[in-house]
């Protein structure tokens, strides 16, 4: 995490008299420590009881002397304390990296510690060139652990989300089918069907990123968005989390052929993290760090209420209707009607 400064201290970075960017560099470290300490185990080891660093090493079969020196950075930057009996988790460890705590953020580090980590090695000549490396689904199946990591994480806040979405949608009476572009693990199908006892689900992505559901009332089929056509009178077309992975004017062909699958009086929903961001500062520089990552990775980005609006318009819809989250203060969904 950030240090905790004294205010004093504090105070010198922020005006500028003492080097702000030291602060980036010691959050760079922490977020490997964090990592490392997760594969090794360290968080749940001190999660039941204090252990000192011979004691914790022999518990992990760890180096004594670098899991040493891995704990006095992890203490520093204030995720584990040390006392007369050893080390233990402080309780920001104990909530957010313990594998059994239910608001356990480790798999979410792990995740963008290895895409950092990796991915943007070359972030810099990517910004001077104005070519990204654009490869993050291929370079994500060559690690299928990571990837098995992901695809949970998109499900889980996918079914997180769902519920509401499906109440924000206001559907019309008796809906029959439902298309969902690019929602390969199928959560909100899953939801919609739940609602709508009359409804039948088609999910169209990519060979491997299909599956994740076993309703009866879903069908799978394999395409590529950008390429693929897209068939049928739908009463409604999904796009949920989908659009900021392509470029804009890919993006904008994806709605408009969401468009064309939708029958006369059919709706299309479009869920999208968004530029404007209703949360604090933290969430924004999050924000922000996901739309450059998007840019980097696949050539998308986090797209502006007003584009995503703009998408709908040019692809025929009047008067899209926007509506924030509460459970996400960076999720919108929008609305159109044909």
């Amino acid at each position: 995490m950030p240090l905790n400064l004294p205010p004093d201290e504090a105070r010198a970075f922020a005006t500028g008299q003492a080097p702000a960017p030291l602060l980036d560099l010691v959050g760079a470290m922490a977020t490997y420590a964090v990592a490392a300490g997760l594969r090794a185990g360290v968080f749940d080891a001190l999660a039941d009881k204090p252990r000192t660093a011979a004691e914790l090493a022999a518990t992990l079969d760890a180096d004594e002397e670098g899991l040493a020196q891995l704990l006095e950075l992890l203490r520093t930057t204030g995720y584990v304390e040390r006392g007369e009996d050893g080390y233990a988790n402080t309780e920001i460890a104990s909530a957010w990296l313990c594998s059994d705590s239910p608001t356990n953020y480790g798999q979410i580090m792990s995740i963008w510690q290895a895409i950092i980590g990796d991915l943007w090695t070359d972030l810099g000549a990517a910004v001077q060139s104005g070519r990204p490396r654009g490869d993050f689904y291929a370079w994500l199946a060559e690690r299928p652990a990571l990837s098995g990591r992901f695809q949970h994480l998109q499900r889980g806040l996918a079914e997180w989300l769902a519920e509401e979405v499906t109440e924000l949608a206001s559907l019309p009476d008796g809906p029959i089918r439902l298309l969902d572009l690019g929602g390969g693990h199928g959560a909100y199908s899953e939801a919609f069907c739940r609602a709508h006892p009359r409804l039948s689900a088609t999910v169209m992505d990519l060979p491997g990123a299909l599956g994740g559901s076993d309703h009866e009332r879903i069908r799978w089929h394999e395409a590529d968005l950008t390429r693929d056509p897209i068939d049928g009178e739908y009463d409604v077309v999904l796009l949920c989390n989908v659009l900021h992975g392509f470029p804009s004017a890919q993006a904008a062909g994806i709605v408009a052929k969401a468009a064309g699958a939708t029958r006369p009086g059919g709706r299309v929903l479009v869920l999208e993290s968004i530029a404007e961001h209703r949360a604090g500062m933290a969430e924004a520089a999050f924000t922000a760090g996901f739309g450059l990552n998007l840019w980097h990775t696949q050539g998308g980005g986090v797209p502006a209420a007003r584009t995503v609006q703009g998408w709908l318009t040019d692809a025929g819809f009047d008067r899209p209707e926007r509506h924030d989250l509460t459970r996400s203060a960076t999720h919108t969904l929008f609305t159109a009607t044909r």
